[in-house]
């Protein structure tokens, strides 16, 4: 398991997943930076971590908005010298289960920019930063919903964008190889969330872990996977 505190910035992080994602890492000391479309929610978020002994800061970022994203990595760039993990947990469901044959044009295009435009755009944005803190990783949130190989109807925007993330995941893996920077797509498993609902199996802090993991006890080395708890998905 990887002791050396790193610096790790994750995306949606005022609640569910993301909010455990960075308690879990800031037990573990790393340097934690919370995003969060709104700032009073993050605040919040960060304010009741300090309520439990825990130090994270926070970083105003909207994924939808491309001016968000270049003034989130400015900001990043005058605050840090380097960037060790990006771990792109930011996304939106919009429809609870739903058919491809009933998607809108704007719901289709509201999930993509959010789930896959969003984590390419940041991760172009904060490539300088992720070269200093090399060997560097990104993790990419990604779902069963999103391979190809397993898909069928239903969640239509949310797969879809998540198959994107996915093809974008490989992309960028490729691409930043030769830097030293590690790109996965993960899948957290399905967890009672607000997205997730009552009825999924995992908890919050079960779901966190699966992430986490992957900046503990996994190799730099590995790169270009679609990852879960028990092992790989299908692309």
């Amino acid at each position: 398991m990887s002791t050396s505190s790193q610096t790790i910035l994750v995306t949606g992080a005022n609640k569910g997943i993301g909010l455990e994602i960075c308690r879990q890492l800031a037990r573990l000391d790393h340097r934690v930076i919370l995003s969060a479309r709104s700032s009073e929610r993050g605040q919040k978020a960060v304010a009741d971590l300090a309520r439990e002994g825990l130090k994270v800061e926070f970083l105003q970022l909207d994924l939808a908005d491309e001016s968000s994203i270049q003034a989130a990595a400015n900001d990043l760039k005058k605050r840090f010298k380097a960037l060790n993990v990006l771990i792109n947990n930011a996304a939106i469901l919009e429809t609870w289960g739903g058919t491809i044959l009933d998607v809108t044009a704007a719901e289709l295009r509201d999930t993509f920019i959010t789930n896959t435009l969003g984590p390419i755009l940041l991760t172009q944005a904060l490539l300088p930063l992720l070269k200093a803190g090399r060997p560097a990783r990104v993790i990419n949130l990604s779902s069963q919903l999103g391979s190809i190989q397993n898909m069928t109807d239903g969640w239509a925007s949310y797969g879809i964008s998540k198959a994107a993330l996915n093809a974008a995941t490989r992309k960028l893996a490729g691409a930043l190889a030769p830097h030293g920077i590690s790109v996965n797509a993960a899948s957290p498993g399905w967890v009672r969330t607000e997205m997730g609902g009552e009825s999924a199996p995992l908890t919050v802090e079960k779901g966190a872990k699966n992430i986490v993991r992957l900046v503990t006890d996994v190799p730099h080395t590995l790169t270009n996977h679609y990852l879960e708890e028990n092992g790989e998905i299908p692309w």
